[in-house]
């Protein structure tokens, strides 16, 4: 092995130029492509003929290979031009056979099949006019969540996972109804893009000082602790604004209350942990451990200002989203810690929440399309007006506070054990906070859903009002059990 040491930082500058350089050419040609494939792909150009049919399954596909050809001569050229720079300064640069050779990606893998089964199920019951467009973009984030698991070089991970935010900001901007919908929109595409500038800023300072293309090449790389600590901040920076945390998150309430639903549990379920996936394989290549302290006091924050929050949100689509930001405050310290329990805990969570996120996705939307509201200051009163809803709202709420036997129980178990050796203050102050203050805030509002007073108009139109269907209880029954059975084989995930 052959350690390199990164030098000091005159090309600074020219590392910023590079990085804007290769921004804008990455987006004025593939946001190009896209842009004329969602067009033929959404827009019923001629409906009813078979040009219209050509229009929407054909050019939709081919664009989708047009980018990935894109995509992968970017990547090849960079690999190129970093072995041919390395080769120069007298290096032997080998490059592995790339394939799905990380542990941690299979539990990553079984959210999207799992996730993308559930969203394809709700869009062909509830939500036909999305559904293919929704299958398109299922297919472009199949694509490159392959790509981002299989990647070894820089670019190309970097490439693939940029590449998840153009569909989903066309998909949110595509079938915005309001005003509100569409600056959601915008506010995750320029937030998300925020990261991506630290992100290229940190790929492209490794290149250009030491030559580095790849992640088997940057496990070697030796840092000075200035250089240690600049590469630390902008990948946490870069990668935490699409997790998101602490203070970067603003973005994730808003784009979920704008939402459709089958977008809203494929934002929650897989783009945040794939995100997450590539804050864990960069993190780990760097090797910037000794650093992760740093973090804990703004994970803290993060973890206390998004409980906080949640007691005064009348929106139930607001109460899960600030959820998932409190999941990966969690998420994150388990992995920064470095503790097996801990990244079993960690690696328990995510599915878990994926899950438990969905399920309640689908009872909000199954509660919105009944009351035409989901603001608790309009509903209250479910447990008179419809029981079975009522009841699997009972059941998750049980299971979101660790039920035993549950997936979730299991994450917190292991959670918590590792979190007791690891300091005793902290555990308390965390067990505090998550058995307590959560649970008080998260519980206040569906309490006041589920058993208010109803409403005035519930008891007019109490005859119009119908419970769960059929095919909502057996797919929201399902998840319920998937829960339990995970939990009871938990080494399946191991």
């Amino acid at each position: 092995m052959i350690s390199k040491r990164v030098t000091d930082a005159p090309v600074f500058f020219i590392t910023i130029f590079f990085s804007v350089c290769l921004l804008f050419f990455e987006y004025i040609g593939v946001l190009s492509l896209i842009t004329v494939g969602f067009y033929f792909t959404f827009v019923n150009l001629v409906p009813g003929t078979v040009n219209f049919l050509l229009i929407r399954f054909l050019l939709g596909p081919v664009t989708v290979v047009f980018i990935l050809l894109t995509y992968l001569y970017s990547a090849l050229y960079f690999t190129y031009l970093g072995a041919y720079l390395a080769n120069a300064a007298g290096l032997l640069i080998t490059v592995p056979d790339t394939g799905l050779y990380n542990l941690y990606a299979w539990p990553f893998v079984y959210i999207y099949l799992f996730i993308s089964l559930i969203t394809l199920l709700f869009c062909f019951a509830y939500n036909r006019n999305e559904l293919a467009t929704f299958q398109f973009y299922l297919t472009v984030i199949f694509i490159t969540g392959g790509i981002l698991f299989y990647a070894d070089s820089l670019i190309l991970f970097f490439f693939s996972y940029e590449a998840f935010l153009l569909p989903s900001f066309l998909v949110l901007y595509n079938f915005a109804k309001t005003r509100k919908a569409v600056e959601a929109a915008f506010l995750m595409f320029f937030w998300t893009q925020l990261g991506a500038i630290f992100l290229i800023f940190n790929f492209q300072y490794i290149f250009f000082l030491s030559g580095v293309s790849t992640f088997n090449e940057l496990t070697y790389v030796v840092y000075s602790p200035l250089e240690a600590q600049f590469l630390f901040w902008t990948v946490l920076v870069g990668f935490g604004v699409k997790f998101p945390i602490w203070p970067f998150y603003d973005w994730l309430p808003k784009a979920h209350v704008e939402a459709s639903t089958n977008f809203s549990i494929f934002l929650s379920g897989v783009l945040v942990k794939f995100a997450f996936f590539g804050f864990i394989r960069y993190f780990l290549a760097l090797g910037l451990d000794l650093l992760s302290w740093f973090v804990y006091p703004i994970l803290l924050i993060g973890f206390i200002d998004a409980s906080s929050k949640i007691y005064y949100q009348l929106d139930l689509k607001k109460l899960i989203a600030y959820s998932t930001v409190i999941e990966m405050h969690w998420l994150l310290f388990a992995v920064l810690n470095g503790s097996s329990f801990f990244w079993l805990a960690g690696f328990a969570m995510m599915i878990s929440h994926a899950l438990v996120s969905a399920n309640f996705f689908l009872l909000i939307d199954s509660v919105t399309r009944r009351f035409k509201t989901r603001l608790i200051s309009e509903v209250s009163g479910i447990f008179y007006v419809t029981p079975n809803l009522y009841f699997l709202i009972l059941v998750m709420l049980i299971i979101f506070l660790g039920f035993p036997g549950s997936l979730l129980f299991v994450a917190e178990f292991l959670f918590f054990s590792a979190l007791l050796e690891f300091s005793f203050g902290f555990f308390l102050l965390i067990f505090f906070v998550a058995y307590f203050a959560v649970p008080v805030c998260f519980f206040r509002s569906w309490f006041l859903l589920l058993f208010g007073l109803p409403a005035t108009y519930l008891h007019a139109k109490k005859t119009s009002i119908t419970d769960l269907a059929t095919f909502e209880l057996i797919l929201i029954s399902t998840i319920v059990v998937l829960l339990f059975w995970f939990g009871f084989s938990f080494q399946f995930f191991i």
